[in-house]
């Protein structure tokens, strides 16, 4: 498996054939790899614990002891953003949870390292897997892979106003398959995810 630094000094590689890891797609991510989710918010337990207990029944998940967590809000009740460094199969990430008063929905977002460096570690069912279940679990409504940005809070009321904004601005969506009809001419489902019933349009 080639090494960080071997790709730092410029020494050409393919992270699925050097890795033998399975991917079908690439995603041009350069600084970090987002998959973003937008969850309805209900009474019980906050987002982010909900989530964390979600990340840890799949297994290959430890804490980074050497990263801080943050988190920002008022000190009581859900905190506007949570952020919890995590460690899954040796991947740094960040798990943050964006749980802002008044809003209907809430952001899960997984921080994960560029695509080049994701694929060399985890194959691609892994990563749409450990998606499928935070969705199932959440209940989420729609998600997005992207390069850094949040899903942010869309109008889950009008989808064909928002489904095409969401493929706007991010590289791929995860939707309810009956808004694919709302997405550009041309755009097909990548993958189903079974558990939460949401379909993968990369593009």
């Amino acid at each position: 498996m080639p090494t960080l630094s071997r790709m730092r000094a410029g020494v050409q590689t393919d992270p699925l054939t050097d890795a033998g890891l399975a991917w079908l797609s690439c995603w041009p991510t350069a600084d970090e790899t987002t998959i973003s989710l937008c969850c309805p918010l209900e009474d019980g337990p906050w987002l982010a614990g909900r989530a964390l207990e979600v990340m840890r029944s799949t297994g290959r998940v430890r804490p980074d002891p050497e990263r801080d967590r943050y988190a920002v809000g008022a000190g009581r009740a859900a905190p506007l953003v949570l952020g919890e460094p995590l460690y899954w199969h040796d991947l740094p990430l960040v798990l943050e949870v964006c749980q802002a008063v008044g809003e209907m929905t809430g952001e899960v977002t997984l921080r994960l390292p560029p695509w080049v460096e994701l694929a060399m570690v985890v194959d691609e069912d892994s990563v749409w897997d450990l998606c499928d279940s935070l969705a199932g679990e959440l209940g989420a409504r729609c998600a997005v892979v992207s390069d850094g940005r949040a899903i942010g809070y869309p109008d889950l009321t009008a989808p064909e106003r928002s489904a095409p904004r969401l493929q706007l601005v991010h590289l791929g969506v995860v939707i309810p398959p009956d808004w694919l009809g709302f997405l550009r001419p041309g755009s097909t489902s990548y993958r189903h995810l079974p558990q939460s019933d949401l379909v993968v349009v990369l593009e």
